[in-house]
């Protein structure tokens, strides 16, 4: 399940930013998946879950925003390409073609995955001394 080390490394990052920050609460946190990780919102929402159980994050609001997939082709396609959804892209990537001519594509979007923002307390932020 790449979905929970995915969430691992995620949460892993936020708690160091509040740390650095010295947070005092995480209320949000918002995400951005591209649909070709194949990440599951739902198995991603249950390892946010179970990983933040005890730490600063627990109890915070996950959003997670799906981004597209946008393809470019050199005969001067842009857009979404249909690649089905198929069990075997969690071991292996499609091999993604442009719907009007079939050549190679360039993939603009869908690969992404971020964190967009996080919503922390943070004491004293912002005031100079």
């Amino acid at each position: 399940m790449h979905e929970f080390s995915t969430m691992q490394q995620i949460v892993a990052a936020i708690l160091d930013e509040a740390r650095r920050q010295h947070a005092t609460a995480i209320y949000r946190v918002s995400l951005e998946i591209g649909e070709l990780t194949f990440l599951g919102e739902e198995q991603l929402r249950f390892a946010f879950q179970i990983l933040t159980e005890g730490t600063l994050l627990a109890g915070a609001e996950l959003t997670i925003e799906t981004l597209k997939t946008e393809v470019r082709c050199s005969c001067g396609y842009r857009g979404g390409v249909d690649y089905g959804l198929k069990e075997e892209f969690h071991l292996s990537f499609p091999l993604l073609k442009c719907p009007r001519c079939g050549g190679d594509v360039d993939i603009l979007s869908g690969r992404e995955c971020a964190i967009k923002n996080v919503e922390m307390e943070v004491p004293n932020a912002g005031i100079e001394k």
